[in-house]
Protein backbone atom coordinates (compact mmCIF):
# COMPACT_ATOMS: atom_id res chain seq x y z
CA UNK A 1 0.00 0.00 0.00
CA UNK A 2 2.64 2.60 0.83
CA UNK A 3 4.11 1.34 -2.70
CA UNK A 4 1.06 2.13 -4.75
CA UNK A 5 0.85 5.54 -2.73
CA UNK A 6 4.10 6.38 -3.72
CA UNK A 7 3.34 6.15 -7.21
CA UNK A 8 0.04 8.22 -6.90
CA UNK A 9 2.72 10.89 -5.64
CA UNK A 10 4.68 11.00 -7.93
CA UNK A 11 2.12 11.34 -10.58
CA UNK A 12 0.64 14.74 -9.03
CA UNK A 13 4.24 16.31 -9.87
CA UNK A 14 3.76 19.07 -12.09
CA UNK A 15 5.57 18.59 -14.87
CA UNK A 16 8.42 20.89 -16.32
CA UNK A 17 9.34 20.86 -20.03
CA UNK A 18 11.95 22.48 -22.01
CA UNK A 19 12.41 21.98 -25.56
CA UNK A 20 16.13 23.04 -26.58
CA UNK A 21 16.85 23.80 -30.39
CA UNK A 22 18.46 20.43 -31.20
CA UNK A 23 19.26 17.66 -28.76
CA UNK A 24 22.23 15.27 -29.04
CA UNK A 25 24.65 17.80 -28.71
CA UNK A 26 27.10 18.50 -25.50
CA UNK A 27 25.79 21.82 -24.93
CA UNK A 28 21.84 20.86 -24.50
CA UNK A 29 23.15 17.70 -23.14
CA UNK A 30 24.34 19.59 -20.03
CA UNK A 31 21.15 21.89 -19.52
CA UNK A 32 18.99 17.93 -19.77
CA UNK A 33 21.39 17.15 -16.55
CA UNK A 34 21.10 20.08 -14.94
CA UNK A 35 17.37 20.60 -15.12
CA UNK A 36 17.21 16.71 -13.91
CA UNK A 37 18.85 17.13 -11.05
CA UNK A 38 16.73 20.52 -10.56
CA UNK A 39 13.60 18.30 -10.80
CA UNK A 40 14.26 15.98 -8.41
CA UNK A 41 15.13 18.84 -5.69
CA UNK A 42 12.40 20.58 -6.42
CA UNK A 43 10.06 18.12 -6.71
CA UNK A 44 9.14 18.25 -10.29
CA UNK A 45 8.77 15.95 -13.29
CA UNK A 46 11.66 17.32 -15.67
CA UNK A 47 10.28 16.43 -19.72
CA UNK A 48 13.36 17.41 -21.99
CA UNK A 49 12.44 16.90 -25.97
CA UNK A 50 13.37 18.83 -28.81
CA UNK A 51 13.92 18.53 -32.51
CA UNK A 52 17.17 16.66 -34.30
CA UNK A 53 17.92 19.38 -36.34
CA UNK A 54 17.14 23.28 -35.86
CA UNK A 55 13.96 23.46 -37.52
CA UNK A 56 11.65 26.02 -35.95
CA UNK A 57 8.60 24.51 -37.63
CA UNK A 58 9.37 21.49 -35.74
CA UNK A 59 10.11 23.05 -32.56
CA UNK A 60 6.84 24.66 -32.53
CA UNK A 61 5.11 21.76 -33.54
CA UNK A 62 6.68 19.99 -29.96
CA UNK A 63 5.98 22.61 -28.19
CA UNK A 64 2.06 22.99 -29.18
CA UNK A 65 2.48 18.96 -28.10
CA UNK A 66 3.33 19.70 -24.81
CA UNK A 67 1.02 22.32 -24.37
CA UNK A 68 -1.75 20.00 -25.50
CA UNK A 69 -0.59 17.03 -23.07
CA UNK A 70 -1.24 20.07 -20.02
CA UNK A 71 1.82 20.24 -18.93
CA UNK A 72 2.35 22.98 -16.55
CA UNK A 73 5.39 24.83 -17.73
CA UNK A 74 7.20 24.59 -20.63
CA UNK A 75 10.28 26.48 -21.70
CA UNK A 76 12.34 26.83 -25.08
CA UNK A 77 15.49 27.90 -26.36
CA UNK A 78 13.95 29.92 -29.16
CA UNK A 79 14.82 29.27 -32.83
CA UNK A 80 12.61 32.04 -34.42
CA UNK A 81 11.04 34.43 -32.47
CA UNK A 82 8.69 35.92 -35.23
CA UNK A 83 6.80 32.76 -35.35
CA UNK A 84 6.10 31.97 -31.39
CA UNK A 85 3.54 34.38 -30.86
CA UNK A 86 0.47 31.84 -31.45
CA UNK A 87 2.17 29.36 -29.33
CA UNK A 88 2.64 31.91 -26.46
CA UNK A 89 -1.17 32.74 -26.80
CA UNK A 90 -2.60 28.67 -26.74
CA UNK A 91 -0.51 28.41 -23.79
CA UNK A 92 -1.70 31.50 -22.28
CA UNK A 93 -5.71 30.30 -22.67
CA UNK A 94 -4.73 26.72 -21.36
CA UNK A 95 -3.29 28.07 -18.51
CA UNK A 96 0.28 26.29 -19.23
CA UNK A 97 3.01 28.54 -17.93
CA UNK A 98 5.50 29.68 -21.22
CA UNK A 99 8.87 30.90 -21.24
CA UNK A 100 12.10 31.66 -22.65
CA UNK A 101 15.63 29.92 -21.58
CA UNK A 102 19.13 30.25 -23.49
CA UNK A 103 17.25 32.10 -26.63
CA UNK A 104 14.88 34.49 -26.18
CA UNK A 105 11.56 36.01 -28.13
CA UNK A 106 11.44 39.39 -26.13
CA UNK A 107 8.55 40.88 -27.75
CA UNK A 108 6.47 37.97 -27.26
CA UNK A 109 4.05 37.39 -23.84
CA UNK A 110 6.97 34.63 -22.80
CA UNK A 111 6.32 35.27 -18.48
CA UNK A 112 10.08 35.17 -18.21
CA UNK A 113 13.79 34.74 -19.48
CA UNK A 114 16.26 32.74 -18.31
CA UNK A 115 19.68 34.24 -19.54
CA UNK A 116 22.57 32.50 -19.53
CA UNK A 117 24.67 36.22 -19.59
CA UNK A 118 23.64 39.31 -20.63
CA UNK A 119 23.50 39.18 -24.97
CA UNK A 120 25.87 42.11 -24.22
CA UNK A 121 28.45 41.16 -22.49
CA UNK A 122 28.63 37.99 -24.24
CA UNK A 123 28.78 39.93 -27.80
CA UNK A 124 31.58 42.38 -26.34
CA UNK A 125 33.66 39.67 -24.67
CA UNK A 126 34.29 37.60 -27.72
CA UNK A 127 35.22 40.67 -29.61
CA UNK A 128 37.70 42.24 -26.35
CA UNK A 129 39.22 38.68 -26.34
CA UNK A 130 40.04 38.70 -30.14
CA UNK A 131 41.11 41.99 -30.21
CA UNK A 132 43.87 41.05 -27.18
CA UNK A 133 44.96 38.09 -29.96
CA UNK A 134 45.16 39.70 -32.87
CA UNK A 135 46.45 43.70 -31.83
CA UNK A 136 43.18 45.21 -32.40
CA UNK A 137 43.32 45.44 -36.13
CA UNK A 138 42.60 42.44 -38.86
CA UNK A 139 39.83 41.06 -40.48
CA UNK A 140 37.54 38.57 -39.07
CA UNK A 141 34.76 36.14 -40.09
CA UNK A 142 31.82 35.13 -38.68
CA UNK A 143 30.01 31.27 -39.01
CA UNK A 144 26.78 31.40 -37.17
CA UNK A 145 24.32 28.41 -36.74
CA UNK A 146 20.64 29.44 -38.03
CA UNK A 147 19.65 32.51 -39.58
CA UNK A 148 16.38 33.03 -37.41
CA UNK A 149 18.18 32.44 -34.24
CA UNK A 150 17.46 35.24 -31.81
CA UNK A 151 20.18 34.69 -29.32
CA UNK A 152 22.96 34.26 -32.14
CA UNK A 153 21.91 37.46 -34.18
CA UNK A 154 21.67 39.67 -31.14
CA UNK A 155 24.80 38.19 -30.05
CA UNK A 156 26.19 39.23 -33.20
CA UNK A 157 25.08 42.72 -32.95
CA UNK A 158 26.69 43.40 -29.92
CA UNK A 159 30.00 42.43 -31.74
CA UNK A 160 29.75 44.70 -34.63
CA UNK A 161 28.61 46.90 -32.17
CA UNK A 162 31.81 47.10 -30.48
CA UNK A 163 33.79 47.13 -33.21
CA UNK A 164 32.38 50.10 -34.52
CA UNK A 165 32.55 52.11 -30.87
CA UNK A 166 36.01 50.71 -29.88
CA UNK A 167 38.27 48.65 -32.86
CA UNK A 168 37.90 50.74 -35.76
CA UNK A 169 40.76 49.08 -37.78
CA UNK A 170 39.12 45.78 -36.99
CA UNK A 171 37.02 44.81 -40.51
CA UNK A 172 34.20 41.92 -39.15
CA UNK A 173 32.72 40.52 -42.51
CA UNK A 174 28.79 39.78 -42.61
CA UNK A 175 27.87 36.56 -40.79
CA UNK A 176 28.05 33.50 -42.80
CA UNK A 177 25.51 30.83 -41.67
CA UNK A 178 25.68 27.13 -41.46
CA UNK A 179 22.57 26.09 -39.53
CA UNK A 180 23.02 23.41 -37.21
CA UNK A 181 25.77 20.99 -39.26
CA UNK A 182 29.41 21.31 -38.80
CA UNK A 183 29.93 20.30 -41.80
CA UNK A 184 28.52 22.93 -43.30
CA UNK A 185 30.14 25.18 -41.21
CA UNK A 186 34.15 23.50 -41.70
CA UNK A 187 32.63 24.88 -45.72
CA UNK A 188 32.14 28.32 -44.98
CA UNK A 189 35.11 28.64 -42.75
CA UNK A 190 37.41 27.24 -45.22
CA UNK A 191 35.38 29.86 -47.91
CA UNK A 192 36.38 32.55 -45.52
CA UNK A 193 40.29 32.19 -45.16
CA UNK A 194 40.35 31.57 -49.17
CA UNK A 195 38.71 34.72 -50.19
CA UNK A 196 40.53 36.66 -47.68
CA UNK A 197 43.60 35.06 -46.93
CA UNK A 198 44.86 38.08 -44.91
CA UNK A 199 41.69 37.07 -42.16
CA UNK A 200 43.40 36.66 -38.56
CA UNK A 201 39.95 35.47 -36.65
CA UNK A 202 37.00 33.44 -37.14
CA UNK A 203 34.27 33.37 -34.63
CA UNK A 204 31.47 30.53 -34.25
CA UNK A 205 28.83 31.82 -33.24
CA UNK A 206 26.70 28.15 -32.05
CA UNK A 207 28.17 25.51 -30.65
CA UNK A 208 26.79 23.39 -33.30
CA UNK A 209 29.38 25.83 -35.95
CA UNK A 210 32.49 25.78 -32.86
CA UNK A 211 33.93 21.78 -33.89
CA UNK A 212 33.32 22.70 -37.96
CA UNK A 213 35.58 25.89 -37.93
CA UNK A 214 38.27 24.58 -35.34
CA UNK A 215 38.59 22.20 -38.24
CA UNK A 216 38.72 23.95 -41.06
CA UNK A 217 41.72 26.12 -39.27
CA UNK A 218 43.33 22.69 -38.64
CA UNK A 219 43.43 21.41 -41.90
CA UNK A 220 44.38 24.64 -43.59
CA UNK A 221 47.33 24.97 -41.73
CA UNK A 222 46.24 28.40 -40.25
CA UNK A 223 46.99 27.02 -36.61
CA UNK A 224 49.28 30.56 -35.59
CA UNK A 225 47.87 32.76 -38.25
CA UNK A 226 44.12 32.58 -37.67
CA UNK A 227 42.90 32.61 -33.91
CA UNK A 228 39.29 30.60 -33.68
CA UNK A 229 37.15 31.06 -31.23
CA UNK A 230 33.26 30.69 -30.39
CA UNK A 231 30.47 29.90 -28.03
CA UNK A 232 31.59 26.41 -27.35
CA UNK A 233 31.58 24.11 -23.76
CA UNK A 234 34.88 23.08 -22.91
CA UNK A 235 33.81 19.34 -23.58
CA UNK A 236 33.00 20.99 -27.23
CA UNK A 237 36.36 23.02 -27.92
CA UNK A 238 39.08 21.25 -25.65
CA UNK A 239 40.97 19.40 -28.10
CA UNK A 240 40.95 22.47 -30.21
CA UNK A 241 41.73 24.71 -27.72
CA UNK A 242 44.74 22.29 -27.12
CA UNK A 243 45.52 22.05 -30.85
CA UNK A 244 46.16 26.13 -30.51
CA UNK A 245 43.04 26.41 -33.64
CA UNK A 246 40.95 28.04 -30.58
CA UNK A 247 42.76 30.44 -29.20
CA UNK A 248 39.65 30.52 -26.36
CA UNK A 249 36.09 30.29 -26.09
CA UNK A 250 33.26 32.02 -24.45
CA UNK A 251 30.24 30.66 -22.51
CA UNK A 252 29.17 29.52 -19.06
CA UNK A 253 27.72 26.40 -17.14
CA UNK A 254 24.96 25.13 -19.25
CA UNK A 255 24.17 22.27 -16.69
CA UNK A 256 23.34 25.51 -14.41
CA UNK A 257 21.66 27.46 -16.98
CA UNK A 258 19.12 23.92 -17.08
CA UNK A 259 18.97 24.06 -13.25
CA UNK A 260 18.13 27.70 -13.35
CA UNK A 261 15.16 26.77 -15.62
CA UNK A 262 13.43 24.12 -13.96
CA UNK A 263 13.94 26.32 -10.87
CA UNK A 264 11.84 29.08 -12.91
CA UNK A 265 9.48 26.73 -13.90
CA UNK A 266 8.36 25.44 -10.45
CA UNK A 267 7.97 29.43 -9.21
CA UNK A 268 5.91 30.20 -11.91
CA UNK A 269 3.61 27.08 -11.13
CA UNK A 270 3.56 27.81 -8.05
CA UNK A 271 2.85 31.91 -8.52
CA UNK A 272 5.68 33.10 -6.40
CA UNK A 273 7.06 36.29 -7.48
CA UNK A 274 11.01 36.78 -8.64
CA UNK A 275 13.20 38.88 -6.50
CA UNK A 276 15.42 41.11 -7.34
CA UNK A 277 17.96 38.84 -6.02
CA UNK A 278 17.31 35.32 -5.82
CA UNK A 279 19.01 32.34 -3.45
CA UNK A 280 18.65 29.01 -5.55
CA UNK A 281 19.28 26.08 -3.93
CA UNK A 282 22.05 24.32 -5.67
CA UNK A 283 23.89 27.20 -7.42
CA UNK A 284 26.73 29.06 -5.89
CA UNK A 285 25.83 32.55 -6.95
CA UNK A 286 22.65 34.77 -6.11
CA UNK A 287 20.62 34.87 -9.34
CA UNK A 288 19.35 38.51 -10.21
CA UNK A 289 15.85 39.22 -11.85
CA UNK A 290 15.01 42.63 -14.01
CA UNK A 291 11.57 43.24 -13.62
CA UNK A 292 11.39 45.68 -16.55
CA UNK A 293 12.43 43.18 -19.13
CA UNK A 294 11.79 39.91 -17.19
CA UNK A 295 14.91 38.35 -17.25
CA UNK A 296 16.28 36.07 -14.62
CA UNK A 297 20.11 36.49 -15.04
CA UNK A 298 22.49 33.49 -14.51
CA UNK A 299 25.88 35.29 -14.58
CA UNK A 300 28.47 36.77 -16.16
CA UNK A 301 30.28 34.95 -19.12
CA UNK A 302 33.23 32.08 -18.64
CA UNK A 303 36.58 32.42 -21.15
CA UNK A 304 37.67 29.17 -21.14
CA UNK A 305 41.44 29.27 -22.39
CA UNK A 306 44.15 26.19 -22.66
CA UNK A 307 44.99 27.46 -19.35
CA UNK A 308 41.61 26.46 -17.43
CA UNK A 309 40.11 24.22 -19.97
CA UNK A 310 40.44 21.22 -17.68
CA UNK A 311 38.87 22.71 -14.76
CA UNK A 312 35.44 22.06 -16.44
CA UNK A 313 33.70 18.85 -16.90
CA UNK A 314 31.06 19.82 -19.56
Amino acid sequence: MLFTAGIGLAQTKPKVAFVPQIVGIPYFNAMEEGGKDAAEKFGVQFVYTGPTDTNPAEQLRIVNGLIDQGVAAVSLSVLDASSIDPVMKKAKEKGVKIFTSDSDAPKSDREVYVAQALDQDLGYTIIDELAKRIGEQGTIGIVSGEATATNLNTWIGFMQQRVKEKYPKINLLPPQFAGGTAQRAFQLATDLMTAHPDLKGLIAVASTTCPGVAQAIESSGKIGKVVGTGYGSPNTVRAYLNSGAFGFSVLWNPRDLGYLTVWAGKQLIDGKPFAESNSVPGLDQPVKYDSATKVLLLGPPTVFTKENVDQYKF
